[in-house]
């Protein structure tokens, strides 16, 4: 299994530091536009995505909803849980069900 690519494997190509690396994916205005053109470019190449574990204990925000059902078996409950996934996905939030 291929390791997954880290805000450190950018620093480490662009010869910047992991803090200018995090700050540029974040949008942080001191950043020159420059650098965080070159840092999304390497971050493309390195085929780079967010860790969403590490960003959630970063900002205190998991952006999960828990749905408990008695079935996701059962199409009434897989119907309800796929409408409000369709109502949050556009606001960056994802559902877990837990069946019961």
């Amino acid at each position: 299994m291929k390791k997954k690519t880290t805000i450190y494997d950018i620093a480490k190509a662009l010869n910047i530091t992991v803090s200018t690396v995090s700050r540029a994916l974040s949008g942080f205005p001191a950043i020159s536009e420059t650098t965080r053109e070159a840092v999304f470019q390497t971050a493309k190449k390195l085929n780079y995505s967010p860790n969403r574990l590490a960003s959630a204990l970063k900002s205190g925000k998991t952006y999960i909803i828990g749905v408990i059902v008695p079935s996701v078996q059962a199409h009434f409950f897989a119907s309800i849980i796929h409408s409000i996934e369709e109502g949050l996905r556009n606001s960056g939030y994802r559902v877990d069900p837990l069946s019961v």
